[in-house]
């Protein structure tokens, strides 16, 4: 089942109920702004959360230890994410063999580059009912400067458009970037709510 990334904060529900998603795209900071919010969805008691990291190669190589890591479930009764990176069409049949089995405490969450429409691992995704699917495109400006005026309201920080837009250029489409510049006016504003374009 496709999710559009900008639902995922409405749907987290809905979204983490999957247990097995694909983040696919060639956004790195969006892919890691989800990873953490299925981390949050998934572990809202702040009891202890398994994280377990493998490649595709990894999985082909030795799947013993990878069927192992996810049917034997976690230690201590802790819910267990397992992250997959390097994702191909390679990985299908063993993401079939998990799926209609995977225990109630195990999450996997699968990366992958730009996959195209024709992708069997994206079409595998896409149209599972028991699966979670987000394509991470990049950013464009509109998006970065709506997420940059968003946070800056959160905090209560007065920035001018021209002083938004300077921060969208300086940070060349990367939405960490992003969130690191964001970080520092934050800093920075703790004793002055209002920044002139100068500061910036």
């Amino acid at each position: 089942m496709i999710f559009k990334s900008y639902e995922i904060g409405k749907l987290k529900s809905i979204f983490v109920e999957k247990k097995i998603f694909l983040l696919y795209g060639e956004n790195l900071g969006l892919k890691k702004e989800i990873k953490e919010t299925i981390k949050l969805s998934i572990n809202k008691s702040g009891s202890e959360l398994e994280e377990v990291i493998f490649l595709e190669n990894e999985i082909i190589k030795n799947d013993e230890n990878f069927y192992n890591l996810v049917f034997s479930g976690s230690l201590f009764g802790a819910k267990k994410i397992i992250l997959v990176h390097n994702a191909s069409d390679k990985i299908i049949p063993f993401i079939k063999n998990i799926e209609p089995k995977c225990p109630q405490d195990i999450f996997l969450v699968f990366f992958a580059e730009i996959l195209e429409k024709k992708s069997k691992l994206r079409i595998f995704f896409e149209t599972s009912d028991n699966t979670a699917c987000v394509p991470c495109y990049l950013d464009n400006e509109k998006s970065l400067e709506l997420i940059t005026m968003q946070e800056l309201k959160k905090e209560g920080i007065n920035l001018s458009k021209e002083s938004v837009n300077l921060i969208i250029r300086k940070i060349n489409g990367d939405r960490i970037n992003l969130k690191n510049e964001l970080e520092k006016i934050k800093l920075f504003s703790k004793s002055n709510k209002k920044i002139d374009h100068e500061q910036v």
